[in-house]
């Protein structure tokens, strides 16, 4: 049987190559890792480290199927076609409801021995058709490990509180003030967000600043021209 190849290229990250290869009810997610011997290596560790995820999570409505690791170390996924994340996506008419299933998901996933840890990226959270929650990519997971140890424990609980951090901002558009009684105890900044939170803002103010400069400058030579 000939090498199938690849397959169609769809993104790069830090681990490495997304393919898209096959066809109708066959399309697949192959995740590749690449570079050279030290990368592939820490790579192929990354994705057999999401593929433990995976395992973990099996039959959780919205996560994709995983049909496991390949000979090269790659990691084969089912595809679930889908809309990243946006408030302007037309299947997205019942929100209550996306989120509702949503939250459902982050608690099977925790309940499961899984945290996600980065539910905020874009291209994490995708709209299906009918417009369910599909929760895609769990490299950055945190998987809890029995007789782990405190430090395991104190990373999974922080990793739990993150997904419902996100959930809550993505619920209510970064609105805290709307949010309701019943879903504010959900909502618990770690002490990671807050360091990312004050150098997100101090990095806006900077380059704001040096926008302002900019522009002033560029006046000036308009005008001494």
């Amino acid at each position: 049987m000939p090498d199938p190849g690849p397959g169609k290229f769809l993104s790069h990250g830090y681990q490495g190559a997304v393919y898209l290869r096959g066809t109708g009810a066959d399309l697949r997610v192959v995740k590749q890792p690449m570079g050279g011997p030290l990368a592939r290596r820490l790579r192929g560790a990354m994705l057999r480290r999401e593929h433990a995820a995976y395992q973990r999570i099996a039959g959780i409505q919205g996560i994709p199927r995983c049909f496991g690791l390949q000979d090269d170390g790659s990691l084969m996924l089912e595809y679930l076609p889908g809309e990243a994340y946006r408030e302007t996506v037309p299947a997205l008419k019942e929100r209550e409801r996306f989120f509702q299933l949503l939250q459902r998901q982050i608690i099977a996933l925790h309940v499961a021995g899984v945290a996600h840890a980065d539910l905020k990226r874009r291209g994490n959270l995708l709209i299906s058709p009918d417009g369910d929650p599909i929760v895609l990519d769990f490299g950055s997971a945190v998987l809890h490990k029995p007789g782990g140890g405190w430090w395991n424990r104190f990373l999974f609980r922080q990793a739990c509180r993150m997904d419902f951090n996100a959930w809550i901002k993505l619920k209510y558009r970064r609105r805290f003030d709307l949010v309701s009684p019943e879903d504010q105890r959900y909502y618990r900044p770690t002490a990671v967000e807050g360091i990312a939170r004050v150098v997100r803002r101090t990095w806006r103010k900077l380059t704001a600043r040096r926008f302002r400069k900019a522009w002033r400058l560029r006046r000036k030579q308009r005008r001494d021209a």
